[in-house]
């Protein structure tokens, strides 16, 4: 080969070469092109997407679909969490029964269902099947309904066994299958590895929103309280999350004479008003409403009668001391050298001790005649 040749065949390669370098470049810059004109269409597609969540004035909302209700307020909405509290055995398996006899039957109680023919999911984690069984015992005891007809309308559940990592599944996987308006998720704690820690609650609860969303159901999850008596808040950051969530949390309370005091803290909209149930002797429930007022009178009286006794023993200790200083001064003293001298001995100031006077003599304790106290009415005739 010539030298004219090597020449030729060098220029060729080397336009080649540039050639590829040019092409490679611009299939870069096409990619970042392209790159860029995908990524404002994701942008775009996501600015549609959340124009679909904007509240406008035009916007038409319908009203919120409560499965029970109280005297007329609703409670317990479609499409959204609920919740049940208390301290332990304070009753939040019965009023789960009650609930659900209500949605069945159409009324248990002063609960009633807002709407008919209701499915049902009950889903325990924390008893064991024998004593989960009770709950539609007591259902059917309740409602009267026979057995095909809450097969049909209740499905009952005891999920003791099965672990925190495949219990929403199952809780999907049942939802799908049943279609029920309501869940009772009694041992919400159960669904997750650590009801403290703040992570897996918040998703757990917005997991449990969405699944409320698409199914348009409610689920009410149950949760204790913290074990102080004097603190109401439902336990760990779940609790914090469920009541943040929660759009009615159902608080349940033991009262006196085994009353189960019902009540709604904490509602979205209209509060629930509190009702009450109990247990008859032979352990069914029973409405338990005109109990807790003859418990409350029987507490104001109590109360009141406390308050009188109290009064009463405040009076004859003051009138001690009064009737010592008069009768050592020779059974009656006038009223300002008597103001004067027991202002002293209790410690208070003048106006005080003379509203003190004044009491006494009005209850007939002391008497008083032109300015000079006695401790008789007999002792005021001989001045």
């Amino acid at each position: 080969m010539n030298k004219m040749n090597l020449t030729e065949n060098v220029n060729v390669q080397q336009t080649e070469g540039l050639s590829g370098q040019v092409n490679s470049q611009v299939q870069a810059v096409q990619g970042i092109v392209g790159e860029a004109v995908n990524q404002k269409t994701e942008q775009e597609e996501r600015l549609e997407l959340l124009q679909g969540f904007r509240v406008t004035t035009q916007t038409e909302v319908e009203p919120e679909a409560y499965t029970l209700s109280v005297d007329g307020v609703g409670f317990f909405a479609r499409c959204d969490v609920h919740a049940v509290k208390g301290k332990q055995k304070s009753g939040k398996s019965a009023v789960l029964k009650v609930c659900a006899a209500a949605l069945l039957r159409g009324q248990q109680f002063r609960v009633k269902s807002e709407e008919e023919e209701l499915v049902v999911l009950h889903i325990d984690t924390e008893q064991q099947a024998a004593d989960v069984k009770l709950v539609i015992d007591e259902v059917k005891q309740m409602t009267g309904l026979d057995d095909a007809y809450i097969d049909q309308h209740l499905h009952l559940f005891t999920l003791r066994r099965r672990s925190y990592d495949t219990l929403l599944e199952d809780l999907r996987l049942l939802i799908e299958s049943l279609h029920p308006q309501v869940v009772f998720l009694d041992g919400v704690v159960d669904f997750i590895q650590s009801f403290n820690d703040e992570v897996l609650s918040r998703q757990l609860i917005r997991d449990l929103q969405m699944i409320c969303e698409e199914h348009g159901c409610a689920i009410v999850c149950v949760l204790h309280e913290n074990k102080a008596t004097d603190d109401e808040n439902m336990r760990g950051h779940l609790g914090t999350v469920l009541s943040q969530k929660a759009g009615s949390v159902l608080q349940c309370k033991k009262l006196k004479g085994g009353i189960i005091n019902v009540s709604c803290p904490d509602a979205r909209h209209g509060t629930m008003p509190a009702w009450n149930i109990s247990f008859d002797r032979e352990g069914h429930l029973i409405n338990a409403d005109a109990m807790h007022r003859e418990e409350q009178k029987a507490a104001r009286e109590q109360k009141a009668a406390k308050k009188k006794a109290a009064k009463e023993l405040e009076l004859q200790t003051r009138l001690d001391l009064f009737t010592r200083a008069i009768e050592f001064n020779g059974g009656s003293m006038l009223r300002g050298e008597l103001t004067m001298k027991m202002a002293e001995k209790m410690g208070r100031d003048r106006t005080t001790v003379g509203r003190y006077l004044k009491e006494l003599i009005e209850a007939g304790k002391l008497f008083e005649n032109n300015k000079v106290i006695t401790t008789s009415s007999q002792t005021m005739l001989a001045l």
